[in-house]
């Protein structure tokens, strides 16, 4: 199997566009396995969604003939609540989705954090290894995840907490200083809105660095949050992943508005469902190898600058080579 160049004497401090270039470069290279690793989890995920919302669809498609034919005449409710009764929203395969989302997902995540790391340092892999060392770490990630679930909650409480005392004190302010009040009002809600979209897209990048001190560091989901919070949230490292967040959001509305298009090409002239969840699948499978490269570069290059990362291994490599020769 075919690696990626870079390699662990080609650790360096990179910029924003040499880790985008090296994420492309890294999953062009090794598509197949990165593909095959997600694949096993998009289909069945795509087929559980698409037998959880065949109900939906035929509900609201009910739901909207009743309201074209009473169009101007007034809606017969005992026709609409039948028609809301036809289907059941909920089934089994809508329950399987959101198992399949919320406990099986970690797994090709971690899986392909483990890949795309061995791939990045230079070294071979296989599917079924990096599985393996994704199911070794699943209960600390579901244990990551919970721990971050419960921080968001609290901080949100936190938040609107502040942000009712502010918005109080500001109408006194606006009362007392009208125009002038007006502007500080707008001037607070535009830095309010920029520090917590600011705060939210660094504390995802916060996550992904947890997720990866679980899977590459094998640390316990407590140590692992306390990593990602510490690279993250220190001066230098909220910068950069100030930065890489938003590269993130812009690849992530870009993949999502390609998805969208292809979608509704397909759907609106072809009408085929079939043929949109196979599209779904072939870009989830495409790009999800991408995304994940894309973070585990900024992993490393976080580590490099923080901690030295590439010095350690090269010792590591020379101690080695020594051992191997005395």
């Amino acid at each position: 199997m075919e690696t990626s160049a870079p390699s662990v004497g080609a650790l360096r401090p990179l910029g924003v566009g040499e880790i985008l270039d090296r994420a492309v470069t890294l999953c062009v290279r090794n598509i197949l396995p990165l593909a095959l690793i997600w694949l096993l989890f998009a289909v069945p995920l795509e087929l559980f969604q698409y037998f959880g919302t065949e109900d939906q669809t035929k509900t609201f498609g009910a739901l909207a003939d009743v309201l074209q034919k009473s169009s101007g005449k007034g809606s017969d409710f005992d026709a609409v609540l039948k028609a809301m009764q036809g289907k059941p929203i909920f089934n089994a395969w809508t329950v399987m989705t959101f198992v399949w989302i919320f406990l099986v997902a970690p797994l090709p995540s971690a899986a392909l954090m483990a890949a795309t790391s061995a791939l990045y340092l230079g070294r071979k892999i296989d599917v079924a290894g990096a599985y393996r060392t994704a199911l070794a770490r699943w209960p600390n990630l579901i244990g990551l995840a919970i721990l971050w679930l419960i921080c968001t909650v609290a901080a949100l409480v936190v938040i609107f907490f502040v942000l009712f005392v502010a918005i109080f004190g500001l109408a006194l302010v606006t009362v007392a200083l009208h125009n002038v009040g007006i502007v500080i009002d707008v001037v607070f809600g535009i830095i309010a809105t920029i520090g917590f979209f600011a705060i939210f897209m660094v504390g995802v990048v916060a996550y992904e660095m947890g997720a990866y001190a679980c899977v590459i560091e094998g640390l316990g989901f407590v140590a692992a949050f306390s990593s990602g919070l510490q690279r993250v949230f220190s001066q230098a490292g909220f910068r950069r992943s100030l930065v890489f967040g938003l590269a993130y959001i812009a690849i992530t509305l870009g993949l999502s508005f390609v998805t969208l298009i292809g979608q509704a090409v397909l759907l609106g002239l072809v009408r085929s469902q079939i043929l949109g969840m196979a599209f779904t699948v072939l870009v989830a499978i495409s790009t999800a190898g991408f995304i994940t490269g894309f973070f585990t570069i900024f992993y490393f290059d976080l580590r490099v600058r923080k901690e030295g990362l590439d010095l350690q291994l090269a010792a590591a490599a020379v101690s080695t080579d020594a051992l191997s020769t005395a």
